[in-house]
């Protein structure tokens, strides 16, 4: 099976889901919960690959809104980038302190103050993947116990979650926005 496709594929296993608030994204297919520990890590970084070879595609197509309030694929690129970076760093924060709540990342105004669709194509993708490999990386590390440390997570309402929960929510982010881009640039 493609790798893409693995990321984006809907799995028919619902045992825990309910656990997880949101279940399956009616608009990518991502399932919430029902990936291992050990298979988060390794999904990251096939993510963090696969906007890299998104990223390839013709920056004026990479640059282009096809609706006023759609993002580019470079921007949403970017912000991928940005999610797992953002990620990474509430992890360290839910490791040291009990039950932390995280500041919103301000997604679109980053996009602005940023200047994402001007960034150059080539270094997004390996800054993307980069991301993405750092916080598999974090994953990666973890002790049991750490994916029970509870912390309070602003998406969708305000709500107490744990490591493992955010870890499935930023993959849900990486996987839901590389689909964007695929239906801008026709991806796989």
């Amino acid at each position: 099976m493609n790798p893409d496709r693995r990321l984006l594929r809907r799995s028919s296993s619902q045992s825990g889901a309910s656990q997880w608030g949101m279940t399956t994204c009616t608009q990518c297919g991502f399932t919430y919960g029902t990936l291992s520990r050990h298979e988060l890590s390794p999904r990251l970084r096939e993510c963090g690959g696969a906007y890299g070879e998104r990223l390839a595609a013709d920056a004026v197509v990479l640059r282009t809104r096809l609706t006023p309030g759609q993002w580019s694929p470079l921007e949403y690129a970017c912000h991928a980038r940005d999610v797992a970076l953002m990620q990474r760093d509430r992890l360290y924060v839910a490791l040291v302190e009990d039950e932390p709540s995280f500041k919103p990342m301000y997604r679109d105004q980053r996009v602005v103050f940023d200047r994402y669709n001007m960034q150059m194509p080539d270094v997004v993708a390996g800054q993307v993947t980069m991301a993405a490999d750092l916080l598999a990386h974090a994953f990666a590390g973890l002790e049991e116990a750490q994916w029970s440390r509870p912390l309070v997570y602003g998406y969708p309402d305000p709500s107490r979650r744990d490591v493992e929960w955010m870890a499935h929510h930023t993959l849900h982010e990486l996987v839901h926005h590389l689909a964007d881009i695929d239906g801008m640039v026709g991806g796989e």
